[in-house]
Protein backbone atom coordinates (compact mmCIF):
# COMPACT_ATOMS: atom_id res chain seq x y z
CA UNK A 1 0.00 0.00 0.00
CA UNK A 2 3.04 2.75 1.10
CA UNK A 3 4.79 1.89 -2.67
CA UNK A 4 0.99 2.29 -4.36
CA UNK A 5 0.55 5.06 -2.56
CA UNK A 6 4.02 6.77 -3.94
CA UNK A 7 3.00 6.46 -7.18
CA UNK A 8 -0.79 7.65 -7.24
CA UNK A 9 -0.58 10.24 -4.79
CA UNK A 10 -4.01 12.01 -6.44
CA UNK A 11 -5.81 14.40 -3.99
CA UNK A 12 -9.81 15.01 -3.62
CA UNK A 13 -11.20 17.45 -6.72
CA UNK A 14 -7.74 16.24 -9.08
CA UNK A 15 -9.25 12.98 -10.13
CA UNK A 16 -10.85 14.11 -12.75
CA UNK A 17 -8.78 16.36 -14.01
CA UNK A 18 -5.57 13.70 -13.49
CA UNK A 19 -7.89 11.36 -15.84
CA UNK A 20 -8.39 13.68 -18.42
CA UNK A 21 -4.91 14.85 -19.09
CA UNK A 22 -3.81 11.15 -19.00
CA UNK A 23 -6.08 10.29 -21.20
CA UNK A 24 -5.27 13.70 -23.79
CA UNK A 25 -1.68 12.44 -23.73
CA UNK A 26 -2.22 8.94 -24.34
CA UNK A 27 -4.26 9.71 -27.37
CA UNK A 28 -1.34 12.16 -28.79
CA UNK A 29 1.25 9.79 -28.06
CA UNK A 30 -0.50 6.46 -29.15
CA UNK A 31 -1.50 8.29 -32.40
CA UNK A 32 2.05 8.95 -33.16
CA UNK A 33 3.61 5.76 -32.17
CA UNK A 34 1.04 3.88 -33.95
CA UNK A 35 2.13 5.52 -37.24
CA UNK A 36 5.56 5.74 -36.55
CA UNK A 37 6.55 2.25 -37.35
CA UNK A 38 4.80 2.82 -41.08
CA UNK A 39 6.70 6.15 -41.43
CA UNK A 40 10.30 3.99 -40.50
CA UNK A 41 9.75 1.27 -43.24
CA UNK A 42 7.35 2.97 -46.13
CA UNK A 43 10.37 5.66 -45.99
CA UNK A 44 13.30 3.19 -46.21
CA UNK A 45 11.68 0.77 -48.60
CA UNK A 46 11.00 3.89 -50.55
CA UNK A 47 13.29 6.93 -50.00
CA UNK A 48 15.95 4.41 -48.11
CA UNK A 49 17.95 6.06 -45.17
CA UNK A 50 19.97 8.97 -46.94
CA UNK A 51 17.16 11.60 -47.13
CA UNK A 52 16.51 11.12 -43.52
CA UNK A 53 19.11 14.07 -42.85
CA UNK A 54 17.87 16.38 -45.15
CA UNK A 55 14.37 15.43 -44.22
CA UNK A 56 14.77 16.77 -40.28
CA UNK A 57 16.51 20.36 -42.15
CA UNK A 58 13.09 20.53 -43.65
CA UNK A 59 10.96 20.21 -40.48
CA UNK A 60 13.53 22.32 -38.79
CA UNK A 61 12.84 24.85 -40.79
CA UNK A 62 8.74 24.37 -41.27
CA UNK A 63 8.86 24.37 -37.59
CA UNK A 64 10.73 27.93 -37.39
CA UNK A 65 7.82 29.33 -38.79
CA UNK A 66 5.82 27.92 -36.63
CA UNK A 67 7.26 28.88 -33.60
CA UNK A 68 6.51 32.06 -34.92
CA UNK A 69 2.68 31.79 -35.19
CA UNK A 70 2.41 29.91 -32.04
CA UNK A 71 4.58 32.92 -30.06
CA UNK A 72 1.41 34.37 -31.80
CA UNK A 73 -1.53 32.72 -30.92
CA UNK A 74 -0.23 32.04 -26.89
CA UNK A 75 -1.39 35.95 -26.62
CA UNK A 76 -4.56 35.75 -28.30
CA UNK A 77 -5.78 33.08 -26.88
CA UNK A 78 -6.45 31.31 -23.96
CA UNK A 79 -5.92 27.63 -22.88
CA UNK A 80 -8.84 25.81 -24.14
CA UNK A 81 -9.27 28.13 -27.48
CA UNK A 82 -5.70 27.85 -28.83
CA UNK A 83 -6.09 23.93 -28.20
CA UNK A 84 -9.21 23.47 -30.13
CA UNK A 85 -7.12 25.74 -33.23
CA UNK A 86 -4.46 23.30 -33.26
CA UNK A 87 -6.34 20.30 -32.83
CA UNK A 88 -8.72 21.28 -35.71
CA UNK A 89 -5.76 21.82 -38.23
CA UNK A 90 -4.24 18.90 -37.67
CA UNK A 91 -7.75 16.60 -37.30
CA UNK A 92 -7.79 18.08 -41.32
CA UNK A 93 -4.37 17.37 -41.83
CA UNK A 94 -4.58 13.73 -41.33
CA UNK A 95 -8.03 13.79 -43.19
CA UNK A 96 -6.00 15.14 -45.62
CA UNK A 97 -3.04 12.29 -45.81
CA UNK A 98 -5.76 9.11 -45.61
CA UNK A 99 -6.94 10.43 -48.39
CA UNK A 100 -3.45 11.10 -50.15
CA UNK A 101 -2.25 7.44 -49.34
CA UNK A 102 -5.34 6.48 -50.96
CA UNK A 103 -5.21 8.51 -54.43
CA UNK A 104 -1.05 8.93 -54.61
CA UNK A 105 0.03 5.59 -52.54
CA UNK A 106 3.73 5.55 -54.70
CA UNK A 107 4.71 8.94 -55.22
CA UNK A 108 7.79 9.57 -53.39
CA UNK A 109 6.40 13.38 -52.49
CA UNK A 110 3.98 11.84 -50.52
CA UNK A 111 6.94 10.32 -48.53
CA UNK A 112 8.63 13.00 -47.83
CA UNK A 113 6.23 15.06 -46.95
CA UNK A 114 4.54 12.56 -44.68
CA UNK A 115 7.80 12.02 -43.02
CA UNK A 116 7.63 15.98 -42.12
CA UNK A 117 4.43 15.97 -41.21
CA UNK A 118 4.82 13.20 -38.42
CA UNK A 119 7.97 15.40 -36.91
CA UNK A 120 5.16 18.59 -36.96
CA UNK A 121 2.41 16.24 -35.56
CA UNK A 122 4.66 15.05 -32.61
CA UNK A 123 6.05 18.65 -31.23
CA UNK A 124 3.31 20.84 -31.65
CA UNK A 125 0.92 18.27 -29.87
CA UNK A 126 2.97 17.40 -26.59
CA UNK A 127 4.36 21.10 -26.92
CA UNK A 128 0.33 22.32 -26.67
CA UNK A 129 0.33 19.39 -24.03
CA UNK A 130 2.74 20.55 -22.07
CA UNK A 131 1.50 24.29 -22.22
CA UNK A 132 -2.08 23.53 -21.42
CA UNK A 133 -1.08 21.33 -17.81
CA UNK A 134 1.48 23.73 -17.16
CA UNK A 135 -1.29 26.25 -17.23
CA UNK A 136 -3.62 24.31 -14.85
CA UNK A 137 -0.45 23.17 -12.58
CA UNK A 138 1.34 23.78 -9.38
CA UNK A 139 4.61 22.98 -8.28
CA UNK A 140 2.86 20.60 -5.11
CA UNK A 141 0.64 18.95 -7.98
CA UNK A 142 3.33 18.69 -10.08
CA UNK A 143 5.44 16.63 -8.15
CA UNK A 144 2.89 14.34 -7.19
CA UNK A 145 0.65 14.25 -11.07
CA UNK A 146 3.33 14.73 -13.64
CA UNK A 147 4.84 11.45 -13.39
CA UNK A 148 1.17 10.20 -13.21
CA UNK A 149 -0.01 11.69 -16.04
CA UNK A 150 3.02 11.32 -18.14
CA UNK A 151 2.52 7.39 -17.77
CA UNK A 152 -0.45 8.31 -20.23
CA UNK A 153 2.28 8.71 -22.68
CA UNK A 154 3.92 5.99 -22.65
CA UNK A 155 0.74 3.63 -22.34
CA UNK A 156 -0.27 5.47 -25.49
CA UNK A 157 3.35 4.57 -26.88
CA UNK A 158 2.30 0.79 -25.88
CA UNK A 159 -0.90 0.58 -26.79
CA UNK A 160 0.05 2.31 -29.91
CA UNK A 161 3.11 0.48 -31.33
CA UNK A 162 1.14 -2.81 -29.97
CA UNK A 163 -1.85 -2.20 -32.58
CA UNK A 164 0.36 -1.31 -35.34
CA UNK A 165 1.81 -4.53 -35.01
CA UNK A 166 -1.28 -6.70 -34.70
CA UNK A 167 -2.65 -5.04 -38.04
CA UNK A 168 0.66 -3.42 -40.13
CA UNK A 169 0.93 -6.67 -42.26
CA UNK A 170 -3.09 -6.44 -43.37
CA UNK A 171 -4.08 -2.69 -43.15
CA UNK A 172 -2.85 -0.09 -45.84
CA UNK A 173 -1.24 3.28 -44.43
CA UNK A 174 -4.91 5.17 -45.86
CA UNK A 175 -6.71 3.31 -43.20
CA UNK A 176 -4.41 3.43 -40.44
CA UNK A 177 -4.51 7.13 -41.15
CA UNK A 178 -8.70 7.04 -40.75
CA UNK A 179 -8.00 5.34 -37.18
CA UNK A 180 -5.74 7.83 -36.24
CA UNK A 181 -8.54 10.45 -36.81
CA UNK A 182 -11.17 8.81 -35.32
CA UNK A 183 -9.35 8.68 -31.92
CA UNK A 184 -7.85 12.15 -32.45
CA UNK A 185 -11.47 13.33 -33.22
CA UNK A 186 -12.12 12.97 -28.91
CA UNK A 187 -9.39 15.40 -28.28
CA UNK A 188 -11.39 18.35 -27.91
CA UNK A 189 -14.34 16.41 -25.73
CA UNK A 190 -11.71 16.25 -23.54
CA UNK A 191 -10.42 19.54 -23.56
CA UNK A 192 -13.98 20.94 -22.64
CA UNK A 193 -14.11 18.19 -19.44
CA UNK A 194 -10.89 19.52 -18.19
CA UNK A 195 -11.99 23.33 -18.61
CA UNK A 196 -15.02 22.85 -17.04
CA UNK A 197 -13.43 20.90 -14.29
CA UNK A 198 -11.55 24.08 -13.66
CA UNK A 199 -14.07 26.55 -14.47
CA UNK A 200 -14.50 29.92 -12.49
CA UNK A 201 -10.68 30.28 -12.58
CA UNK A 202 -10.10 34.05 -14.28
CA UNK A 203 -6.88 32.60 -16.38
CA UNK A 204 -9.60 30.69 -18.01
CA UNK A 205 -10.62 33.99 -19.99
CA UNK A 206 -7.44 35.75 -20.88
CA UNK A 207 -4.61 34.69 -23.59
CA UNK A 208 -1.84 32.21 -22.04
CA UNK A 209 0.56 34.95 -22.26
CA UNK A 210 -0.53 38.66 -21.79
CA UNK A 211 1.46 41.07 -24.52
CA UNK A 212 0.47 44.37 -25.66
CA UNK A 213 3.02 44.38 -28.31
CA UNK A 214 3.49 43.99 -32.40
CA UNK A 215 3.23 40.59 -33.33
CA UNK A 216 6.93 40.19 -34.54
CA UNK A 217 7.75 41.56 -30.92
CA UNK A 218 5.44 39.14 -29.41
CA UNK A 219 7.23 36.18 -31.66
CA UNK A 220 10.64 37.01 -30.49
CA UNK A 221 9.54 37.78 -26.68
CA UNK A 222 10.75 34.31 -25.81
CA UNK A 223 14.35 34.93 -27.45
CA UNK A 224 14.54 37.58 -25.19
CA UNK A 225 12.90 36.21 -22.01
CA UNK A 226 15.72 33.18 -23.00
CA UNK A 227 18.75 35.25 -22.99
CA UNK A 228 18.07 37.35 -19.80
CA UNK A 229 18.09 33.89 -17.62
CA UNK A 230 20.99 31.93 -16.86
CA UNK A 231 18.36 28.83 -15.87
CA UNK A 232 16.60 29.19 -19.29
CA UNK A 233 19.87 29.64 -21.88
CA UNK A 234 20.79 26.13 -19.36
CA UNK A 235 17.39 24.60 -20.58
CA UNK A 236 18.02 25.46 -23.92
CA UNK A 237 21.49 24.25 -24.36
CA UNK A 238 20.75 20.84 -22.78
CA UNK A 239 17.98 20.45 -24.76
CA UNK A 240 19.51 21.37 -27.91
CA UNK A 241 22.18 19.09 -27.07
CA UNK A 242 19.76 16.11 -26.54
CA UNK A 243 18.02 16.69 -29.70
CA UNK A 244 21.37 16.66 -31.80
CA UNK A 245 22.26 13.43 -30.05
CA UNK A 246 18.88 12.10 -30.89
CA UNK A 247 18.75 13.08 -34.26
CA UNK A 248 22.14 11.49 -34.90
CA UNK A 249 20.78 8.39 -33.10
CA UNK A 250 17.61 8.37 -35.35
CA UNK A 251 19.70 8.34 -38.53
CA UNK A 252 22.61 5.97 -37.39
CA UNK A 253 19.67 3.69 -36.30
CA UNK A 254 17.72 3.71 -39.59
CA UNK A 255 21.02 3.20 -41.51
CA UNK A 256 22.27 0.15 -40.00
CA UNK A 257 19.20 -1.42 -40.37
CA UNK A 258 18.48 -0.95 -44.24
CA UNK A 259 22.51 -2.19 -44.18
CA UNK A 260 21.52 -5.10 -42.81
CA UNK A 261 18.03 -5.75 -44.83
CA UNK A 262 19.78 -5.05 -47.95
CA UNK A 263 22.72 -7.35 -47.76
CA UNK A 264 20.26 -10.18 -45.67
CA UNK A 265 16.87 -9.33 -47.73
CA UNK A 266 15.15 -9.49 -44.28
CA UNK A 267 15.55 -8.74 -40.49
CA UNK A 268 14.42 -10.23 -37.57
CA UNK A 269 13.54 -8.53 -34.31
CA UNK A 270 12.26 -10.77 -31.31
CA UNK A 271 9.62 -12.93 -33.58
CA UNK A 272 9.28 -10.84 -36.71
CA UNK A 273 8.53 -12.64 -40.01
CA UNK A 274 11.82 -10.70 -41.43
CA UNK A 275 9.95 -7.73 -43.27
CA UNK A 276 11.01 -4.07 -42.42
CA UNK A 277 7.10 -3.48 -41.32
CA UNK A 278 7.34 -6.39 -39.21
CA UNK A 279 10.55 -5.45 -37.39
CA UNK A 280 9.74 -1.64 -36.96
CA UNK A 281 6.38 -2.61 -35.40
CA UNK A 282 8.22 -5.51 -33.07
CA UNK A 283 11.38 -3.01 -32.01
CA UNK A 284 8.94 -0.10 -31.41
CA UNK A 285 6.83 -1.89 -29.16
CA UNK A 286 9.42 -2.78 -27.31
CA UNK A 287 11.23 0.43 -26.81
CA UNK A 288 7.24 1.50 -25.01
CA UNK A 289 7.31 -1.50 -22.92
CA UNK A 290 10.30 0.02 -21.10
CA UNK A 291 9.53 3.39 -21.20
CA UNK A 292 5.74 2.44 -19.37
CA UNK A 293 7.88 0.33 -16.95
CA UNK A 294 10.10 3.31 -16.37
CA UNK A 295 7.33 5.94 -16.21
CA UNK A 296 4.70 3.82 -14.10
CA UNK A 297 7.38 2.24 -11.89
CA UNK A 298 10.51 3.96 -11.92
CA UNK A 299 10.00 7.93 -12.59
CA UNK A 300 7.88 9.06 -9.93
CA UNK A 301 10.05 7.08 -6.65
CA UNK A 302 13.25 8.59 -8.60
CA UNK A 303 11.85 12.01 -8.34
CA UNK A 304 10.24 12.05 -5.00
CA UNK A 305 13.06 9.99 -3.39
CA UNK A 306 16.28 10.86 -5.16
CA UNK A 307 15.16 14.69 -6.81
CA UNK A 308 15.11 16.03 -9.91
CA UNK A 309 18.65 16.24 -10.54
CA UNK A 310 19.26 12.24 -10.73
CA UNK A 311 15.81 12.36 -12.93
CA UNK A 312 17.57 14.59 -15.21
CA UNK A 313 21.17 12.48 -15.12
CA UNK A 314 19.42 8.82 -15.68
CA UNK A 315 19.01 8.90 -19.41
CA UNK A 316 22.90 11.42 -20.27
CA UNK A 317 24.66 8.84 -18.36
CA UNK A 318 23.18 5.84 -19.88
CA UNK A 319 23.67 7.48 -23.49
CA UNK A 320 27.46 8.19 -22.76
CA UNK A 321 28.05 4.58 -22.06
CA UNK A 322 26.37 3.10 -25.10
CA UNK A 323 27.55 5.36 -27.27
CA UNK A 324 30.76 4.52 -25.92
CA UNK A 325 29.74 1.12 -26.51
CA UNK A 326 28.70 1.55 -29.99
CA UNK A 327 32.05 3.58 -30.93
CA UNK A 328 34.04 0.78 -29.86
CA UNK A 329 31.74 -2.41 -31.10
CA UNK A 330 29.66 -0.85 -34.00
CA UNK A 331 27.18 -3.83 -34.34
CA UNK A 332 23.14 -3.52 -35.14
CA UNK A 333 22.51 -4.86 -32.10
CA UNK A 334 24.52 -1.95 -29.84
CA UNK A 335 23.02 0.93 -32.11
CA UNK A 336 19.40 -1.03 -31.66
CA UNK A 337 20.78 -0.47 -27.70
CA UNK A 338 21.39 2.72 -28.09
CA UNK A 339 18.61 3.62 -29.84
CA UNK A 340 15.96 2.05 -27.65
CA UNK A 341 17.23 3.29 -24.83
CA UNK A 342 17.35 6.88 -26.26
CA UNK A 343 13.03 6.87 -27.00
CA UNK A 344 12.22 4.55 -24.06
CA UNK A 345 13.34 7.24 -21.60
CA UNK A 346 12.98 10.33 -23.73
CA UNK A 347 9.19 10.04 -23.41
CA UNK A 348 9.09 8.58 -20.34
CA UNK A 349 11.45 10.28 -17.16
CA UNK A 350 13.55 12.40 -19.15
CA UNK A 351 10.42 14.29 -20.78
CA UNK A 352 8.38 14.45 -17.25
CA UNK A 353 11.67 15.81 -15.36
CA UNK A 354 12.99 18.20 -17.74
CA UNK A 355 8.69 19.73 -18.31
CA UNK A 356 9.06 20.03 -13.94
CA UNK A 357 11.75 22.71 -14.89
CA UNK A 358 9.18 25.53 -16.00
CA UNK A 359 6.84 24.80 -13.30
CA UNK A 360 8.18 26.79 -11.00
CA UNK A 361 8.95 30.07 -13.00
CA UNK A 362 6.91 33.30 -13.59
CA UNK A 363 3.80 32.52 -15.47
CA UNK A 364 4.51 34.96 -17.88
CA UNK A 365 7.69 34.17 -18.94
CA UNK A 366 6.91 30.39 -18.62
CA UNK A 367 5.02 30.28 -22.06
CA UNK A 368 7.12 32.50 -23.92
CA UNK A 369 10.48 30.46 -22.94
CA UNK A 370 8.10 27.34 -23.77
CA UNK A 371 7.13 28.36 -27.04
CA UNK A 372 10.54 29.89 -27.93
CA UNK A 373 12.71 27.13 -26.59
CA UNK A 374 10.26 23.64 -27.57
CA UNK A 375 9.49 24.83 -31.14
CA UNK A 376 12.72 27.06 -32.30
CA UNK A 377 15.44 25.41 -30.27
CA UNK A 378 14.91 21.61 -30.90
CA UNK A 379 14.04 21.92 -34.88
CA UNK A 380 17.31 23.92 -34.72
CA UNK A 381 19.34 21.40 -33.30
CA UNK A 382 17.48 18.96 -35.42
CA UNK A 383 18.98 21.05 -38.44
CA UNK A 384 22.18 21.54 -37.13
CA UNK A 385 22.35 17.74 -36.63
CA UNK A 386 21.23 17.40 -40.14
CA UNK A 387 23.48 19.34 -41.41
CA UNK A 388 26.11 18.15 -39.72
CA UNK A 389 25.31 14.02 -40.80
CA UNK A 390 24.93 15.57 -44.45
CA UNK A 391 28.63 17.37 -44.30
CA UNK A 392 29.91 13.94 -42.84
CA UNK A 393 28.05 12.03 -46.16
CA UNK A 394 29.88 14.54 -48.64
CA UNK A 395 33.38 12.95 -46.84
CA UNK A 396 32.70 9.37 -47.13
CA UNK A 397 30.05 7.06 -48.52
CA UNK A 398 28.67 4.61 -46.12
CA UNK A 399 29.18 0.99 -47.02
CA UNK A 400 28.60 -0.87 -43.78
CA UNK A 401 27.83 -0.32 -39.71
CA UNK A 402 31.28 0.21 -38.58
CA UNK A 403 31.07 3.63 -40.70
CA UNK A 404 28.18 5.02 -38.83
CA UNK A 405 30.53 4.82 -35.35
CA UNK A 406 32.29 7.77 -36.45
CA UNK A 407 29.18 9.59 -35.76
CA UNK A 408 29.04 8.97 -32.16
CA UNK A 409 32.27 11.18 -31.56
CA UNK A 410 29.74 14.04 -32.04
CA UNK A 411 27.15 12.55 -29.54
CA UNK A 412 29.47 11.58 -26.69
CA UNK A 413 31.11 15.44 -26.72
CA UNK A 414 27.53 16.62 -26.39
CA UNK A 415 26.74 14.10 -24.43
CA UNK A 416 28.72 15.50 -21.59
CA UNK A 417 27.91 19.06 -21.73
CA UNK A 418 24.27 17.53 -21.21
CA UNK A 419 25.35 15.89 -18.03
CA UNK A 420 27.29 19.17 -16.66
CA UNK A 421 23.84 21.41 -17.73
CA UNK A 422 21.38 18.66 -15.58
CA UNK A 423 23.58 18.91 -12.71
CA UNK A 424 22.99 22.58 -13.02
CA UNK A 425 19.86 22.63 -13.77
CA UNK A 426 18.64 20.10 -10.74
CA UNK A 427 20.09 21.91 -7.92
CA UNK A 428 19.02 25.58 -9.43
CA UNK A 429 16.09 24.36 -9.46
CA UNK A 430 15.88 23.72 -5.70
CA UNK A 431 16.89 27.16 -5.27
CA UNK A 432 14.15 28.54 -7.11
CA UNK A 433 11.33 26.53 -5.09
CA UNK A 434 13.33 27.97 -1.99
CA UNK A 435 13.58 31.99 -2.94
CA UNK A 436 10.71 32.01 -5.35
CA UNK A 437 10.01 32.17 -9.37
CA UNK A 438 10.98 35.62 -9.41
CA UNK A 439 14.46 34.67 -8.64
CA UNK A 440 14.87 32.68 -12.22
Amino acid sequence: MGLFKSILDIRKGERTRTLLMFLYFFIVIASYWFLKPARSALTISNLTADPIPMLRVISALLLSVVVIGYSVLVTRFNRERLAYLVIGAFFWLIAFFAFAFYRFEGADLLYYTFYVFLDLFITVNVALFWTFLADISDSDSAHRLYGLIGAGGVLGGFFGSFFNKKIEAVTDPGSMMLMVLAVYGLLPFIIWGVSRRIGGDPRDLRPIVEARQSRLAEALEGARTVLRSRYFLAICVLLASYEFISTVGDFCFHKAVEITYSAEGGIVFLFGSGSLGSFFSEFFLAMNIVAMFVQIILTPLILRRLGITVALLVLPVLLLVLSTGFFIIPMLVTVEVLFLTDNALNYSINQTSREMLFVPVPRKDKYKALAFIDMFILRTAKALAGLAMIALQSFFVIHDIEDLRWYMIMTISLVLVWIVLATYLGRRYQQINKEGGDAV
